[in-house]
């Protein structure tokens, strides 16, 4: 029987609601792969039985008795699936899929590590902060290996010798010092993205050196596979290569923050294979909001079979489970902090994201430092003792397998395993797997924003379904600061949203601190349900109240338009919009927002010109009728890329050029917006504008706050290259065998200072 084509999906810091995937484009036409029984036999062997099947181009090797089969031109992908499947000792043939990462949004507050307080790393580390000899494999976008909280800690391939272009330790792989790309089949897995590096950070960026931050292993080793390319996209097959590798090279422990709703055999086969080699993968369990039990979603869901899987619910501060964070009894095995997680991002800066994606190496770095203080434990032994070690909690009880979130002082408490892990009983009546008709409605997010940088006027909600409109008044609303309470003016539906977005206006508010917001319970559905914010079943509760919080930080300007809007853009002509900014220093940071209606967005081309006459592209000509761009932030460190997103574009994403050209510039004079009209007969405008810039004099090394065009402040240490400097900071590109050089070296050395980048 064919299976199922449909897409995987990168699981980041999502917008809380999950995209329709495109299944037009979501595999490889004319690419099958393989699994054979028996693993041993000879890949000549196979490669005959292949080529003797069907007609090929040519057949790869994947590892561990895998293949992939590209078929010569015009062969049907259906009828290859249907001949291959036939071949004996074959166990599964599946189109090759493609992986693709979605939309997301940097979470808008900065709070410093939360996370390791929660699972009591302070006091794990008083009996053991790693001893190196766990390598973790971190399958993602690639990690930026010039980090100075991440170089120390990265695996090295000493069998291999850095830049003579030849597989000296006869794994199949050239100079793969480090680890691999295996999308572009080089030995540079460079971060093009951020999610990688912010993952990497969290399993272990090295700890007591004086700088940043510290992973949960603060003395790990990282395996750097990367598997998804440049454009966003890549392929189940690359996915395999990444996983064999890392179980062929001696990593014992997986990160994988991605996935789908859709099974592949291959891959469960690929997951089973790397079971045999005493590799536990550690899986995101999704951001769906949705119970994995009743829609699985995968490779979590290989749980159910696979016990080497372990996949991770997403907690907050608070000990509840994330609004976005899918579950399930039997497939969820536990918890780790996913809200607000400060990390490491490309470019030596650090970045605060929330996800299932960053729950998982929260546990994947525990599984290090428990097998490096046991390095004699099998995998299952480990595995018991991971589960043996959590926190209950009442908010993952029915919802996880262990009923609790990670524990790390307890983890390394006893020296001695146990046999069997604990069971925490569900409740009498657990959680539904779908919102019931006769469910109230519950918030997914809360964000704090401002018409500036250094002010909060506006929070907006989003709803898991739609609300009668009516029923959302300023009743409903309690806000506080750090001054204390004060009224909301206004609650407004967000155009375009169907009932499931509003915005909540009250005056403006320009102390920096932390300020809540608590909604409910009297908010309804449009089936006259009350909220249930706690997902029990029984609306109206004072547990199903909503409160969020959001972070006001200073340091940044923020410039409006010297001209009034809207204004119309002229039907295939050129709107330029002047925004002057008065403030002196130099350019670190740029974000752009904009609210434009076009009937037709796909004529629109929109730039951005500096004082100094720099030109940056943020969108060319995508989208499609009837949409816009409808309260868009461009910002580089967005993880979504506008070429990738769908019209209406909404929060937070990367433009079609890095807003980085205008790092070191100076921030004072005339900026210009440009927005061009490419193809007559569609009209459209410019409601708003608005230009968030964060300037740096400061002295070289040092740590400090700044606040983007949400109010979502982000740690960052200023290099000094970027002080005074005229031209564009791109992402480290050093040569990579002597990098690699140097790191041999490095590690040589005592780490307690930590390095210094060549």
């Amino acid at each position: 029987m064919r299976p199922s084509l449909y897409s995987l999906r990168v699981e980041r810091l999502e917008d809380r609601t999950t995209p329709a995937l495109a299944v037009t484009d979501a595999f490889a036409p004319d690419r099958v792969l393989v699994a054979f029984g028996d693993e041993r036999v000879a890949d000549a062997v196979r490669f005959e039985q292949l080529a003797d099947s069907v007609p090929t181009s040519s057949i790869t090797p994947l590892g561990f008795g895998l293949y992939r089969v590209d078929l010569a031109a015009g062969y049907p992908l259906d009828q290859a699936l249907g001949v291959l499947s036939a071949v004996p000792d074959v166990s599964a043939a599946e189109p090759d899929r493609i992986v693709r990462s979605n939309a997301a949004f940097n979470d808008p507050q900065l709070a410093a590590q939360t996370g390791l307080a929660a699972i009591q790393a302070a006091a794990a580390w008083d009996r053991g902060t790693g001893t190196r000899n766990t390598v973790v494999a971190v399958i993602d976008t690639g990690i930026d290996y010039s980090h100075p909280d991440l170089a120390a800690n990265l695996w090295f391939n000493t069998r291999e010798i850095p830049g003579n272009g030849r597989d000296d330790d006869g794994n199949g792989f050239a100079d793969d010092i480090i680890g691999y790309d295996f999308a572009a089949n080089d030995a540079d897995p460079s971060d093009h993205d951020g999610h990688g590096t912010h993952v990497a950070g969290i399993v272990g960026a090295a700890g007591n050196n004086g700088i940043g931050v510290s992973g949960v292993n603060p003395n790990t080793r990282i395996m750097a596979l990367k598997f998804i390319g440049t454009d966003g996209n890549g392929y189940t097959s690359d996915g395999i290569r990444a996983l064999n590798y890392a179980a062929a090279n001696g990593a014992r422990v997986a990160n994988a923050s991605w996935g789908s709703n859709v099974y592949d055999a291959v891959f469960a086969t690929a997951i089973a294979r790397a079971q045999s080699a005493g590799l536990i993968l550690v899986t995101s369990a999704g951001n769906d909001s949705s119970n994995n039990d009743a829609v699985p979603f995968y490779p979590a869901s290989y749980s159910a079979t696979l016990a080497n899987v372990i996949p991770v619910a997403a907690v907050d501060a608070n000990g509840q489970l994330a609004g976005f964070s899918s579950y399930g009894v039997n497939t969820v095995v536990l918890g780790a902090p996913g809200v607000s997680i400060l990390s490491t991002l490309p470019n030596n800066r650090y970045g605060s994201y929330s996800g299932t994606s960053m729950a998982a190496p929260f546990v994947a770095g525990a599984i290090a430092l428990l097998w490096d203080a046991n390095p004699t434990w099998t995998w299952q032994q480990v595995v018991a003792k991971l589960k043996a070690s959590v926190d209950p909690l009442s908010s993952l009880a029915g919802r996880t397998t262990t009923g609790g979130r990670l524990n790390l002082a307890k983890m390394l408490d006893v020296a001695t395993p146990p046999t069997v892990p604990p069971s925490v009983p569900p409740p009498a009546s657990p959680p539904p797997a779908t919102t019931r008709e006769t469910d109230g409605a519950r918030v997914l997010s809360a964000v704090f924003h401002g018409s500036a940088v250094d002010r909060f006027d506006r929070v907006r909600v989003q709803f898991n379904e739609k609300i009668n409109a009516g029923s959302f008044t300023i009743a409903d609303v309690t806000l506080s600061g750090p001054d204390g309470g004060f009224a909301a003016l206004s609650v407004v539906p967000v155009s375009g949203t169907n009932n499931t977005q509003f915005d909540i206006a009250f005056p403006p508010k320009t102390k920096p601190g932390t300020y809540s917001l608590t909604l409910g319970v009297d908010i309804f559905d449009i089936a006259a349900n009350r909220m249930n914010q706690n997902g029990n079943g029984v609306n109206g509760e004072p547990g199903d109240r909503f409160t969020g919080t959001g972070t006001l930080a200073s340091g940044s300007t923020s410039a409006n338009p010297t001209v009034a809007l809207p204004l119309a853009i002229p039907d295939s002509g050129t709107l330029e919009i002047p925004i002057v900014v008065n403030r002196d220093g130099s350019v670190s940071d740029l974000n752009l927002f904009v609210f434009l209606e076009h009937f037709h967005v796909g004529d629109l081309v929109l730039k951005l010109r500096s004082p100094a006459d720099r030109t940056v592209t943020l969108v060319e000509r995508r989208g499609t009728d009837g949409s816009g761009f409808r309260g868009t932030t461009f910002d580089d460190e967005a993880l979504g890329l506008v070429s990738k997103a769908k019209s209406p574009f909404l929060g937070a994403v990367r433009p079609e050029e890095s807003l980085a050209a205008f790092d070191g510039q100076p921030a004072r004079g005339v900026w210009t917006l440009i927005v061009e009209d490419r193809s007559p007969g569609k009209t459209g405008r410019v409601t708003e504008l608005r230009l968030d810039i964060s300037t740096t004099n400061v002295l070289a090394g040092s740590v400090r706050t700044q606040a983007f065009a949400d109010g979502a402040p982000e740690l960052r240490v200023e290099s000094q290259a970027l002080i005074g400097r005229e031209e564009p900071m791109p992402a480290p590109r050093i040569d990579l065998s002597q990098f690699l050089a140097w790191i041999l070296e490095s590690n040589q050395k005592s780490r307690t200072s930590g390095p210094t980048l060549p």
